[in-house]
């Protein structure tokens, strides 16, 4: 799972309705390369020795208090680092980077907007085995809101 923290605009709040989450999975070979990719729109896919046994979702978050018609703007603050459940474990690291949000969006008539943010998760080849566990991050999505 990985969890998302989003800095706002002035005058304008982020609800995360949910986390980016890559599910539950099974890595057979820390050797080799693998990827899962969960997309904006929900679509997920996976190459390498990666297995899904249950499927994860795309982040959403809906802006509040944004003028109707104006254009909100995003960008990627920092890098995306997970962390073991288990303090000073020796498990093997992921790579993970946000893709498939939006680079803006608009305030509708309600004063929302609701973006959805898709990530991919890469195994960093090691000769280190995963371990069993949860994993999860915070990572500090910049939003500003254009006049």
């Amino acid at each position: 799972m990985v969890l998302l923290m989003f800095g706002r605009p002035a005058g304008a709040a982020s609800i995360e309705q949910q986390a980016l989450d890559f599910g539950t999975l099974v890595i057979i070979n820390s050797d080799r390369y693998g990827a899962v990719i969960v997309k904006d729109d929900g679509a997920i896919s996976t190459s390498g020795d990666i297995y899904i046994l249950k499927e994860g979702r795309p982040a959403e978050l809906i802006l509040t208090g944004i003028p109707t018609g104006t254009r909100v703007t995003m960008n990627l603050v920092g890098p995306v680092n997970l962390q073991h459940d288990v303090q000073g474990n020796g498990s093997a690291d992921f790579k993970v980077s946000l893709n498939g949000f939006p680079k803006y969006a608009y305030g509708d008539e309600f004063g929302e907007a609701q973006v959805f943010i898709g990530g991919k998760l890469e195994i960093n080849t090691s000769s280190k085995q995963y371990s069993d566990g949860n994993y999860s991050s915070t990572t500090n999505l910049e939003i500003s809101v254009d006049y």
